[in-house]
């Protein structure tokens, strides 16, 4: 198990033995924070897979009947998976429970999410729903009115230092990583992630040092297809967070309202999952950085 919000999942252990757990769950939190991988660590524990490294292998990959995992992918979910979903919850089932993760609703459209609902109203015994999210505006009232929201806050840097057991990039992992264990396990095991996000880094840096129009441009043309363009806002986000919290605010930035570029970074995320022009995205969100 994941020493990561370990209080969490023991909170779900102890409901589970004793018979008292909730059947529809919503774990939210930022993306790379580790619901997904909480999520997971539960299902293994419902179904009595926690220590069987075959049978974890088997439900991640879909194998198992009774675990249907859909993990985030980057690409929206079809209806027609919930209706295959929603079909399977009302049949038995032999293990213990049916267990469904959805990772990241956002990629669901509303009429998948309002179908799914609807098999909440008078659910069969022993089928429990985890769903995460990242940001709290993706979650339907309706939503809200029937799963069990569990919060999922960044982790501290000592906590991810230990994590990265002495390796030679430690200081830089754990500033990229922003408090999310997630993603401090992806830029571990993935070299190009890392090295993506040491361009990123320096690249906002220069830019945010002496915000130019014609750094504006380069920026557009550098990451308009770039593949981390999503980690470019994060990064920026918590840049500008810093700066906003920082008493001495460097001079070329003085005339920034910092509230409101921070909301513009948020917008700017959205706009990208709404295949908003990226182009357009970018010179509206930097430009105002040039005085």
């Amino acid at each position: 198990m994941t020493t990561f919000h370990s209080a969490i999942f023991d909170k779900f252990k102890a409901a589970a033995d004793a018979g008292k757990l909730h059947h529809a769950h919503l774990f939210l939190g930022p993306k790379g924070v580790g619901k997904g991988r909480m999520a997971l660590h539960i299902a293994y524990y419902l179904q009595g897979a926690a220590d069987d490294v075959m049978q974890k292998k088997l439900m991640h990959d879909g194998v198992d009947v009774d675990t249907l995992l859909f993990l985030d992918n980057g690409e929206t979910l079809p209806i027609a998976e919930i209706r295959k979903l929603i079909a399977r919850v009302q049949e038995s089932h032999s293990k213990p429970y049916l267990v469904i993760v959805i990772e990241n609703i956002s990629r669901m459209r509303v009429e998948s999410l309002n179908a799914l609902l609807k098999t909440l109203e008078e659910p069969r015994e022993g089928v429990i729903f985890f769903l995460t999210a990242n940001r709290d505006e993706e979650v339907l009232p309706t939503i809200r009115s029937r799963y069990q929201i569990t919060n999922f806050q960044t982790l501290d840097d000592e906590s991810l230092r230990e994590v990265c057991d002495g390796h030679v990039y430690t200081e830089q992992l754990v500033h990229f990583a922003m408090g999310r264990p997630s993603k401090l396990k992806k830029l571990i095991n993935d070299g190009v992630y890392f090295e993506a996000h040491q361009k990123i880094h320096q690249d906002l840096m220069l830019f945010l040092e002496n915000p130019q129009l014609a750094k504006v441009f380069h920026l557009v043309r550098s990451y308009e297809k770039d593949e981390h363009l999503l980690e470019l806002f994060d990064i920026l986000l918590w840049r500008v967070r810093g700066l906003a919290r920082s008493k001495d605010k460097a001079l070329i930035l003085k005339h920034l309202d910092f509230t409101e570029m921070l909301e513009n970074i948020e917008k700017a995320k959205e706009d990208l999952e709404r295949n908003v022009n990226k182009r357009l995205v970018l010179e509206n969100l930097f430009i105002p950085f040039v005085h």
